[in-house]
């Protein structure tokens, strides 16, 4: 999910935001070890003259101007995510006015997300019927940390642009993965059309994802900024352990979640008196089967938060169902949405 996305792709950013390592470093330092304190002094003085005369890269100006309306303190972001381990299109909204924010994420399963308004925030999701205050507000997405951190582009020689379309590439490298990211912008007016990032770790195959731009403007809809949701939702945390277990049963067989499943995220339905938030949230949207329950009217009636009415579907295998929803939380958005 992208409120679990999010903050692992900002965990990632942040770690490699002061810019890329050379795959050499450690052989370099070895040599390093090596020479004499002349020749190591000549080196240095190479290098030196190297950093001055090749031209520092900087972030480009298109990405630049993206930028311009996501730190303006008021602005709209809605994208469609879709990926190699993604089988289903997620819509995502953020929304930010001030030190007010709103996120959605929109699945076939359900809605979720968070908002921060007036110093609170909540956690809300639609899906298991629950909210939480207190919730950590969404954190800076892509774009931010790229901007912020004046990360280099990749030499444009080596970026293939696409129809209509320029590309600006940035790339972060780690010990033992790299993520290239890869921004597409109308040639006629220079809009951010998509960007897709690509995540290289080493020993699994590369997980490809999309994020189709459908609205970056700047202005919000302050009317998002509530706890709409308190009137329809549980709290969670005012819940007492005999509420709790009576709680997640229900749920998992609402969603109908088996014994096994549990065992796979180790917990049991003698445990859910115990349960945390963020645990009940991924065995249910892990392993939730896609059918809307009968009578539930929270996800169909969250009009105000521009959420769609959920229609049935079919039970479909639950693996499949476990591929989809562990790839969003490993995603993130922005996220994020970014």
């Amino acid at each position: 999910m992208v409120k679990r996305i999010i903050p692992a792709l900002c965990a990632l950013l942040v770690l490699c935001g002061t810019g890329c390592s050379d795959g050499n470093d450690s052989s370099s330092s070895s040599s390093q070890a090596e020479e004499s304190p002349e020749s190591a002094a000549v080196s240095s003085a190479a290098d030196s003259s190297k950093a001055e005369t090749v031209p520092a890269r900087t972030v480009g100006e298109k990405l630049k101007a993206v930028y311009d309306i996501i730190s303006s303190g008021s602005y709209t972001f809605e994208i469609e995510l879709t990926g190699t381990n993604v089988p289903e299109t997620i819509e995502i909204t953020r929304i930010v006015s001030g030190e007010d924010s709103y996120q959605l994420q929109q699945e076939k399963l359900g809605n979720h997300g968070t908002v921060s308004f007036s110093g609170k925030s909540f956690d809300f999701d639609y899906v298991c019927g629950m909210y939480r205050e207190n919730a950590e507000p969404p954190q800076p997405g892509m774009i931010e940390q790229i901007v912020k951190g004046n990360v280099p582009r990749t030499d444009a020689a080596a970026v293939s642009p696409e129809n209509g379309c320029d590309c600006e590439q940035y790339t972060y490298t780690g010990d033992t993965f790299i993520t290239v990211i890869d921004f597409f912008f109308d040639k006629s007016d220079g809009h951010l059309v998509k960007y897709t990032t690509a995540y290289s770790v080493e020993g699994r195959d590369d997980i490809i994802e999309t994020r189709t731009v459908k609205k970056l403007e700047k202005g919000a809809d302050t009317s998002v900024f509530n706890a709409y949701f308190a009137d329809t939702l549980v709290n969670f945390d005012t819940m007492s352990e005999p509420q709790r277990q009576g709680f997640c049963q229900g749920l998992c067989a609402t969603w109908g979640v088996t014994a096994d499943e549990m065992f796979r995220l180790g917990v049991s339905s003698d445990s859910f008196g115990k349960i945390d938030y963020d645990t009940l949230f991924t065995l249910i949207h892990t392993y939730g089967k896609h059918r809307t329950p009968a009578g539930d009217s929270s996800v169909s009636g969250d009009e105000s938060s521009g959420s769609p009415d959920e229609s049935s579907e079919s039970t479909e295998d639950s693996s499949e169902s476990s591929d989809s929803t562990e790839s969003a939380a490993e995603s993130s958005e922005e996220s994020s949405e970014e």
